[in-house]
Protein backbone atom coordinates (compact mmCIF):
# COMPACT_ATOMS: atom_id res chain seq x y z
CA UNK A 1 0.00 0.00 0.00
CA UNK A 2 1.33 3.42 -1.28
CA UNK A 3 1.21 6.31 1.38
CA UNK A 4 -1.14 8.42 1.84
CA UNK A 5 -0.23 12.12 0.49
CA UNK A 6 -1.78 15.56 2.01
CA UNK A 7 -2.57 18.02 0.08
CA UNK A 8 -1.40 20.49 2.12
CA UNK A 9 2.26 21.76 1.34
CA UNK A 10 4.63 20.46 3.89
CA UNK A 11 5.63 22.99 6.59
CA UNK A 12 9.09 24.36 6.59
CA UNK A 13 11.58 22.40 9.07
CA UNK A 14 12.68 24.22 12.31
CA UNK A 15 16.12 24.63 12.92
CA UNK A 16 17.48 21.74 11.14
CA UNK A 17 21.16 21.31 11.70
CA UNK A 18 23.48 22.38 8.92
CA UNK A 19 25.49 19.59 8.78
CA UNK A 20 25.29 15.48 10.14
CA UNK A 21 22.78 13.37 9.52
CA UNK A 22 19.08 14.82 9.67
CA UNK A 23 17.27 11.90 10.42
CA UNK A 24 19.75 11.33 13.57
CA UNK A 25 19.30 14.55 15.33
CA UNK A 26 17.48 14.50 18.18
CA UNK A 27 13.78 16.27 17.41
CA UNK A 28 11.85 17.90 20.84
CA UNK A 29 9.70 16.03 22.55
CA UNK A 30 12.02 12.94 22.11
CA UNK A 31 13.38 10.55 24.57
CA UNK A 32 16.42 9.48 24.75
CA UNK A 33 18.73 8.16 27.21
CA UNK A 34 22.37 8.18 28.82
CA UNK A 35 25.05 5.81 27.18
CA UNK A 36 27.15 5.58 30.16
CA UNK A 37 23.97 5.01 32.25
CA UNK A 38 20.77 3.62 30.17
CA UNK A 39 18.48 3.97 32.91
CA UNK A 40 18.60 7.96 33.24
CA UNK A 41 16.83 9.69 30.04
CA UNK A 42 16.71 13.28 29.19
CA UNK A 43 13.65 14.62 27.41
CA UNK A 44 14.69 16.94 24.67
CA UNK A 45 13.06 20.69 25.11
CA UNK A 46 14.46 22.70 22.16
CA UNK A 47 17.19 22.19 19.25
CA UNK A 48 18.45 25.01 17.11
CA UNK A 49 21.27 24.67 14.74
CA UNK A 50 24.36 24.58 17.04
CA UNK A 51 22.82 23.15 20.16
CA UNK A 52 19.88 20.64 22.79
CA UNK A 53 18.07 21.79 25.41
CA UNK A 54 17.31 18.89 27.56
CA UNK A 55 15.61 18.07 31.07
CA UNK A 56 16.55 15.08 32.85
CA UNK A 57 13.49 12.42 33.64
CA UNK A 58 13.29 11.28 37.00
CA UNK A 59 16.13 13.02 38.92
CA UNK A 60 16.50 16.52 40.14
CA UNK A 61 19.22 16.92 38.07
CA UNK A 62 19.47 21.09 36.71
CA UNK A 63 17.88 21.34 32.42
CA UNK A 64 20.93 21.36 30.67
CA UNK A 65 22.12 22.77 27.43
CA UNK A 66 24.79 20.40 24.84
CA UNK A 67 26.67 21.21 21.55
CA UNK A 68 24.62 19.09 18.99
CA UNK A 69 28.15 18.06 17.44
CA UNK A 70 28.33 16.02 20.64
CA UNK A 71 24.67 14.92 21.85
CA UNK A 72 24.82 11.56 19.77
CA UNK A 73 28.43 10.32 21.64
CA UNK A 74 26.43 10.96 25.30
CA UNK A 75 23.00 9.91 24.66
CA UNK A 76 20.76 7.30 22.13
CA UNK A 77 17.12 7.90 21.39
CA UNK A 78 14.69 5.96 23.00
CA UNK A 79 11.58 5.25 20.74
CA UNK A 80 9.41 3.88 23.91
CA UNK A 81 9.64 3.51 27.64
CA UNK A 82 9.78 0.45 29.04
CA UNK A 83 6.66 0.91 31.15
CA UNK A 84 4.44 1.34 27.74
CA UNK A 85 6.50 -1.75 26.13
CA UNK A 86 5.63 -4.19 28.96
CA UNK A 87 1.86 -2.98 28.90
CA UNK A 88 1.45 -2.73 24.93
CA UNK A 89 0.57 -6.62 24.91
CA UNK A 90 -2.22 -5.77 27.48
CA UNK A 91 -3.92 -2.83 26.17
CA UNK A 92 -3.65 -4.73 22.57
CA UNK A 93 -5.49 -6.93 23.81
CA UNK A 94 -8.05 -4.97 25.54
CA UNK A 95 -8.48 -2.61 22.84
CA UNK A 96 -8.10 -4.27 19.93
CA UNK A 97 -8.48 -8.31 19.91
CA UNK A 98 -11.17 -8.39 22.12
CA UNK A 99 -13.29 -5.73 20.20
CA UNK A 100 -12.28 -7.81 16.83
CA UNK A 101 -15.94 -7.58 15.57
CA UNK A 102 -16.33 -3.85 15.36
CA UNK A 103 -13.21 -3.57 13.41
CA UNK A 104 -13.71 -6.88 10.91
CA UNK A 105 -13.92 -5.60 7.47
CA UNK A 106 -13.25 -1.76 8.62
CA UNK A 107 -11.24 1.05 7.08
CA UNK A 108 -9.25 2.03 9.75
CA UNK A 109 -7.80 4.88 10.62
CA UNK A 110 -4.88 4.81 13.65
CA UNK A 111 -3.52 8.00 14.78
CA UNK A 112 -0.16 8.28 16.51
CA UNK A 113 0.46 4.68 15.59
CA UNK A 114 3.99 5.33 17.07
CA UNK A 115 6.03 1.92 16.61
CA UNK A 116 3.02 0.08 15.69
CA UNK A 117 2.36 -1.92 18.64
CA UNK A 118 -1.96 -1.71 18.30
CA UNK A 119 -0.98 -1.47 14.18
CA UNK A 120 -0.09 -5.18 14.33
CA UNK A 121 -3.33 -6.61 15.96
CA UNK A 122 -5.36 -3.67 13.68
CA UNK A 123 -4.04 -5.35 10.79
CA UNK A 124 -5.13 -8.79 11.74
CA UNK A 125 -8.86 -8.01 11.72
CA UNK A 126 -9.64 -4.60 9.63
CA UNK A 127 -9.40 -4.68 6.03
CA UNK A 128 -7.44 -1.94 5.54
CA UNK A 129 -5.67 0.18 8.06
CA UNK A 130 -3.82 3.67 7.40
CA UNK A 131 -1.69 4.79 10.06
CA UNK A 132 -0.94 9.00 11.04
CA UNK A 133 2.58 9.35 12.37
CA UNK A 134 4.61 12.71 12.52
CA UNK A 135 7.67 11.56 13.99
CA UNK A 136 9.92 10.44 11.18
CA UNK A 137 11.96 7.70 13.30
CA UNK A 138 8.52 5.52 14.41
CA UNK A 139 7.38 6.21 10.31
CA UNK A 140 10.73 4.49 8.76
CA UNK A 141 10.34 1.77 11.40
CA UNK A 142 6.36 1.58 10.97
CA UNK A 143 7.54 1.22 6.96
CA UNK A 144 10.13 -1.17 7.71
CA UNK A 145 7.42 -3.55 10.31
CA UNK A 146 4.46 -3.63 7.95
CA UNK A 147 5.84 -3.03 4.24
CA UNK A 148 3.01 -2.58 2.04
CA UNK A 149 1.02 -3.87 3.98
CA UNK A 150 0.42 -0.69 6.21
CA UNK A 151 -0.50 3.39 4.71
CA UNK A 152 0.84 5.89 6.30
CA UNK A 153 0.44 9.79 6.84
CA UNK A 154 3.49 10.97 7.57
CA UNK A 155 2.63 14.69 9.05
CA UNK A 156 1.15 16.30 11.89
CA UNK A 157 -2.51 15.41 12.82
CA UNK A 158 -3.96 17.86 13.59
CA UNK A 159 -3.65 19.22 10.54
CA UNK A 160 -3.72 15.81 8.72
CA UNK A 161 -6.82 15.04 9.07
CA UNK A 162 -8.55 17.66 7.60
CA UNK A 163 -6.85 16.91 4.23
CA UNK A 164 -8.35 13.38 3.87
CA UNK A 165 -11.66 12.78 2.85
CA UNK A 166 -14.69 12.24 4.48
CA UNK A 167 -16.40 8.84 4.79
CA UNK A 168 -13.20 7.56 3.39
CA UNK A 169 -12.94 5.02 6.60
CA UNK A 170 -14.97 3.40 9.16
CA UNK A 171 -12.83 3.54 12.23
CA UNK A 172 -10.83 5.97 13.90
CA UNK A 173 -8.56 4.38 16.74
CA UNK A 174 -7.18 7.42 18.68
CA UNK A 175 -5.18 5.23 21.67
CA UNK A 176 -2.84 7.03 23.99
CA UNK A 177 -3.01 9.86 21.49
CA UNK A 178 -5.36 12.68 23.08
CA UNK A 179 -3.55 13.91 26.68
CA UNK A 180 -0.27 14.39 24.53
CA UNK A 181 -1.79 17.12 22.78
CA UNK A 182 -2.34 21.15 23.83
CA UNK A 183 -5.49 21.03 20.76
CA UNK A 184 -7.60 17.80 22.52
CA UNK A 185 -10.67 19.39 21.10
CA UNK A 186 -9.10 20.35 17.66
CA UNK A 187 -8.04 16.53 17.42
CA UNK A 188 -12.16 15.53 18.32
CA UNK A 189 -13.17 18.16 15.81
CA UNK A 190 -11.16 16.62 13.15
CA UNK A 191 -12.10 12.72 13.64
CA UNK A 192 -15.56 13.97 13.36
CA UNK A 193 -15.22 15.71 10.61
CA UNK A 194 -14.30 12.13 9.01
CA UNK A 195 -17.48 11.08 9.53
CA UNK A 196 -15.96 7.33 10.75
CA UNK A 197 -19.34 5.12 11.91
CA UNK A 198 -16.97 4.62 15.40
CA UNK A 199 -14.06 6.35 17.07
CA UNK A 200 -12.46 4.67 19.78
CA UNK A 201 -10.63 7.18 22.09
CA UNK A 202 -8.27 5.38 24.94
CA UNK A 203 -6.47 8.27 26.58
CA UNK A 204 -4.92 8.78 30.25
CA UNK A 205 -7.65 10.82 32.34
CA UNK A 206 -7.24 9.48 35.75
CA UNK A 207 -8.11 11.70 38.80
CA UNK A 208 -8.97 14.73 36.21
CA UNK A 209 -12.63 15.66 36.97
CA UNK A 210 -12.84 18.21 33.71
CA UNK A 211 -9.19 19.31 32.28
CA UNK A 212 -5.52 19.78 33.47
CA UNK A 213 -2.44 21.24 32.20
CA UNK A 214 0.54 19.31 31.83
CA UNK A 215 3.62 21.59 32.14
CA UNK A 216 6.54 21.25 30.11
CA UNK A 217 9.40 18.92 30.29
CA UNK A 218 7.16 16.30 30.99
CA UNK A 219 7.36 13.51 28.97
CA UNK A 220 3.12 13.74 28.36
CA UNK A 221 4.52 17.26 26.76
CA UNK A 222 5.55 16.07 23.50
CA UNK A 223 2.47 17.66 21.16
CA UNK A 224 3.37 15.78 18.07
CA UNK A 225 5.24 18.88 16.73
CA UNK A 226 8.63 17.33 16.49
CA UNK A 227 10.86 20.26 15.45
CA UNK A 228 8.59 20.79 11.82
CA UNK A 229 5.89 23.13 13.45
CA UNK A 230 6.52 26.03 16.36
CA UNK A 231 5.04 24.01 19.76
CA UNK A 232 3.83 25.64 23.00
CA UNK A 233 5.17 22.76 25.28
CA UNK A 234 2.46 21.98 27.09
CA UNK A 235 -0.43 19.45 26.61
CA UNK A 236 -4.02 19.95 27.85
CA UNK A 237 -5.45 16.89 29.47
CA UNK A 238 -9.23 15.88 29.32
CA UNK A 239 -11.28 14.14 31.60
CA UNK A 240 -14.05 12.12 30.46
CA UNK A 241 -17.06 14.55 31.12
CA UNK A 242 -15.47 16.93 28.72
CA UNK A 243 -14.84 14.24 26.09
CA UNK A 244 -18.57 12.55 26.24
CA UNK A 245 -19.89 16.65 26.00
CA UNK A 246 -17.61 17.48 22.87
CA UNK A 247 -18.03 14.11 21.33
CA UNK A 248 -21.62 14.31 21.61
CA UNK A 249 -22.09 18.04 20.39
CA UNK A 250 -19.88 16.41 17.36
CA UNK A 251 -22.74 13.60 16.46
CA UNK A 252 -20.79 11.09 18.15
CA UNK A 253 -23.55 11.06 21.07
CA UNK A 254 -23.44 7.12 22.03
CA UNK A 255 -20.57 5.97 24.62
CA UNK A 256 -19.48 2.31 24.90
CA UNK A 257 -17.05 1.47 27.54
CA UNK A 258 -14.44 -0.77 27.43
CA UNK A 259 -13.72 -2.19 30.85
CA UNK A 260 -9.90 -1.76 31.42
CA UNK A 261 -9.90 -2.13 34.93
CA UNK A 262 -10.53 -5.74 34.44
CA UNK A 263 -6.96 -6.21 33.07
CA UNK A 264 -3.91 -7.43 34.70
CA UNK A 265 -0.01 -7.50 34.15
CA UNK A 266 2.73 -9.17 35.74
CA UNK A 267 3.81 -8.44 38.90
CA UNK A 268 7.19 -7.88 37.61
CA UNK A 269 6.04 -5.82 34.54
CA UNK A 270 3.75 -3.49 36.84
CA UNK A 271 4.14 0.05 36.37
CA UNK A 272 2.41 3.74 37.63
CA UNK A 273 1.92 4.06 33.79
CA UNK A 274 -0.35 0.78 33.35
CA UNK A 275 -2.33 1.10 36.80
CA UNK A 276 -3.25 4.65 35.49
CA UNK A 277 -4.05 3.53 32.27
CA UNK A 278 -6.45 0.64 33.71
CA UNK A 279 -8.33 3.59 35.51
CA UNK A 280 -8.58 5.75 32.71
CA UNK A 281 -11.55 6.68 30.26
CA UNK A 282 -11.28 3.35 26.50
CA UNK A 283 -14.57 3.85 25.24
CA UNK A 284 -16.14 3.27 21.90
CA UNK A 285 -18.20 6.59 20.36
CA UNK A 286 -20.57 5.74 17.76
CA UNK A 287 -21.84 8.80 15.17
CA UNK A 288 -25.53 9.05 15.28
CA UNK A 289 -27.83 7.21 13.20
CA UNK A 290 -24.97 4.98 12.15
CA UNK A 291 -25.78 1.49 11.19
Amino acid sequence: MQDFQSQRPAPASFADPAAGDAEEAPCAGEIWRSRADPAEAVMVLRRDADAVDYAWLDRDAADGRMPLAHWAQRFEVVLEQADHTHATPIRRHWLIDTQAERLRGARVLELGAHTGGLTQALLAHAAQVVAVENNPRCVRHLRQRFGERLGIVAGDMHHALWDLGQDRFDVVVCAGVLYHSAHPFLLLEAMAHLRPRAILIDTLDDGVAELRVAVPNLVNSCNYRYNRRPDCGYSVVLGERLIAGAMARLGYGAMQRIDTAAATIAPERDSAYFQQWRRSLSAWFLRDGAA
